[in-house]
Parts: C-alpha cells; sequence; structure tokens
C-alpha cells in the first residue's frame, strides 16, 4: 500500500515537472532543470535512508549540498547586505566618502547607470524596467531600506532628466 502512494506521488510530481518545465520560456528551462536535478537527488537520497536503505550521513550530505546551492544564491547579494548593515564599502572608506552615495546631493551618470544595473545611453524604457525590478526588491515596504529607494530613484531621475 504504501509503495503505491509512494509511487502515484513520484508518478505526479513527475508530471507536474515535465508540465512545469514545458511553459517555462527557454532562458529559464536550464535553471530550472538544474534546481530539478538537485532537489530530486536530495529527496532520492533521503528516501533511501528513511527506507534504511543508505547511511544517515547520506541523508545530511544531501541536505547539507542543498543548503550551499541556497547560500551561492544569496552571496549575490552580500554588497546590498553590508549597505542594510550600515558598514562602508572599503573604496569610499579611503577616500573619506560615504557608505552610501544617496547622501551625496550630485549624482554622475556613471553612477546611475551603475546602480541600476544598465549603461549609461540606455533608452528611457530600459531606465524604466530596471528602476521597476531594483524597487520591487528594495522598496522599503518589501524590506528594504529608505536610503536604497532613494538612491534608485535618485539614478533613475538623472537618467530620464
Amino acid at each position: 500500500m504504501f509503495t503505491s502512494i509512494l509511487l502515484v506521488t513520484i508518478v505526479g510530481v513527475a508530471i507536474y515537472g515535465i508540465k512545469r518545465w514545458q511553459t517555462l520560456p527557454e532562458s529559464e528551462r536550464n535553471a530550472f532543470a538544474k534546481k530539478a536535478l538537485l532537489y530530486g537527488g536530495v529527496a532520492v537520497v533521503l528516501g533511501l535512508v528513511l527506507a534504511g536503505r543508505a547511511h544517515w550521513l547520506m541523508g545530511v550530505l544531501a541536505a547539507l549540498l542543498a543548503l550551499a546551492a541556497r547560500v551561492a544564491q544569496f552571496a549575490h547579494y552580500a554588497p546590498v547586505f553590508k549597505k542594510f548593515m550600515g558598514q562602508e564599502d572599503p573604496v569610499n572608506a579611503q577616500h573619506g566618502g560615504s557608505a552610501s552615495p544617496a547622501s551625496s546631493t550630485s549624482m554622475s551618470r556613471a553612477e546611475a547607470a551603475a546602480i541600476l544595473g544598465i549603461t549609461i545611453d540606455a533608452k528611457p524604457d530600459a531606465v524604466r524596467q530596471a528602476h521597476k525590478r531594483l524597487m520591487q526588491k528594495l522598496h522599503p515596504d518589501r524590506g528594504g531600506s529608505d536610503p536604497l529607494a532613494k538612491q534608485i530613484n535618485q539614478a533613475k531621475d538623472v537618467l530620464m532628466g
């Protein structure tokens, strides 16, 4: 009985995964496949551990492997977290600047483009899209900080004006 339920669950998850993969755009399929293989492998190892077919350390190893993948994703946001925590950027500290460029009254087009992650000669539509993308992540209502939101808005104003 248990094996029948397990088999139906596995087939259901596989069908859902295949349907989901087919609906994704080409650019996202590779990342989805990697995640599916990672989590599928973790599930298989944990299933073997729970069934008594593998040592419990294999289950711990599989869980740590999945955790390492998540930690690697968050490493990309380390500079943003440093700004949230108020730690100064070493480059700005050497030159006597402050940790947040938003505190300065003027911003160059190069600085504004770097903040938004676009080129200096980007079209207004690209500026709006970059601003929207960053504000969705860093707006104070969504867990961001006021200085970062102010800096993003100032960057948009500099590039649009």
